[in-house]
């Protein structure tokens, strides 16, 4: 009888130890929360789609989905994220050592806008985080930076100060594919990688408010430190030129004989045959037409001037499509691209489709 309860005991023991170890507490624990959301958001787990909200627990392979609304995700080592609309963010790793500040961490901006704000792994282990777009990896060096990223996989990266009540500091990280590695040591530089077998582009130092970064960037870029300069020397006026600066008298101009440089007599006006020449400019300017009719007709079917929606390609064999009222809206994609734009713009809606449409979707409201 005894030997039998004794067994009894051992068995409800094990049992109790086997519903322990599966316990769902133990086997998917939370690595961080959603501190900040604006609006519905979701959190796919294995793939299962769970309402977010604030205090939600974030687990490892979790993937961080925005609609319109703007979350924050604060992990364990202090590590904060932002993302804004139409975002898409997957926690690949996260593993945290509180007592030694020491850990790993990896995720990707799939797509969307995302501001990364360094924590502890990042300021003690820099070398086990690594941050991914679909085209770049960040080699983070304990700083802040943002991260948007389009349809395409494009990805524009800018390195942002790191501000307390302290004050601001600049950190550095760097961005690298399969082409090479370009460094960003200066707040406020960006990179674009279009492509992993291509270099990110050379960095530049762009003029923009923290709170215009969003999804628009790379539709439209931020303005250029150096455009900035250069468009303020454009505008000086003559009271901004110091005329006393010049040596007026420095050059003689009865020096220069330009009657030895030209003479009427040169030129023959009976070569030019004025006729044919018109001829073949009325000519090239109809094939020109011709060709631009068929055109707009391949790549953008049903399109109307009424819509005040324009269009042209570049150098770089890209569409780029504009319209510019109170705002301003600009999409730039490959000639070939098939995709379908969505634009509403003070309250007007625009629908163009791009070559043969497809399953590409550009959605840009402007209010």
């Amino acid at each position: 009888m005894e030997l039998q309860q004794s067994l009894s005991a051992l068995a409800a023991a094990v049992i109790i130890i086997l519903s322990a170890s599966l316990s769902p507490t133990e086997a998917h624990a939370a690595i961080g929360r959603v501190t900040e959301q604006t609006g519905p958001t979701e959190i796919v787990r294995d793939r299962h789609s769970i309402p977010s909200a604030v205090n939600s627990a974030v687990e490892m392979n979790d993937t961080i989905v925005t609609a319109r609304s703007r979350a924050q995700l604060t992990f364990q080592d202090d590590t904060t994220v932002k993302i804004t609309e139409q975002s898409k963010l997957i926690i690949d790793d996260f593993v945290y050592d509180p007592k030694a500040g020491t850990g790993k961490l990896a995720m990707k901006v799939a797509l969307g806008t995302a501001r990364y704000a360094s924590g502890q792994i990042a300021k003690n282990s820099p070398q086990s985080v690594a941050i991914k777009t679909p085209t770049a990896t960040v080699a983070v060096r304990g700083t802040d930076f943002s991260m948007t990223v389009d349809e395409l996989g494009r990805s524009l990266i800018m390195l942002l100060p790191s501000c307390n009540e302290k004050g601001c500091v600049t950190g550095q990280i760097d961005v690298s594919n399969e082409a090479g590695t370009i460094t960003l040591d200066q707040a406020y530089q960006a990179t674009l990688v279009s492509s992993l077998n291509k270099l990110p582009s050379t960095p530049m130092t762009v003029i923009i408010d923290q709170m215009n970064i969003n999804n628009m960037l790379i539709i439209s870029p931020p303005r250029r430190a150096d455009d900035i300069n250069q468009k303020s020397q454009e505008n000086q006026t003559a009271l901004d030129f110091n005329f006393l600066d010049q040596d007026f008298l420095g050059v003689n101009a009865l020096d220069e004989n330009d009657l030895n440089k030209f003479n009427v007599l040169d030129r023959n006006y009976l070569d030019n045959d004025l006729l044919g020449n018109l001829l073949d400019f009325a000519n090239l300017a109809l094939v020109a037409s011709q060709e631009q009719m068929l055109m707009v007709n391949t790549m953008l079917p049903k399109y109307s001037a009424e819509t005040k929606l324009t269009w042209r390609v570049d150098d770089q064999e890209r569409l780029i499509l504009e319209r510019i009222t109170d705002h301003v809206a600009q999409v730039i994609v490959p000639k070939e691209q098939d995709a379908v734009l969505h634009l509403t713009q003070s309250g007007v809606y625009v629908y163009q489709q791009i070559n043969q449409g497809g399953s590409t979707t550009i959605t840009i409201n402007q209010r």
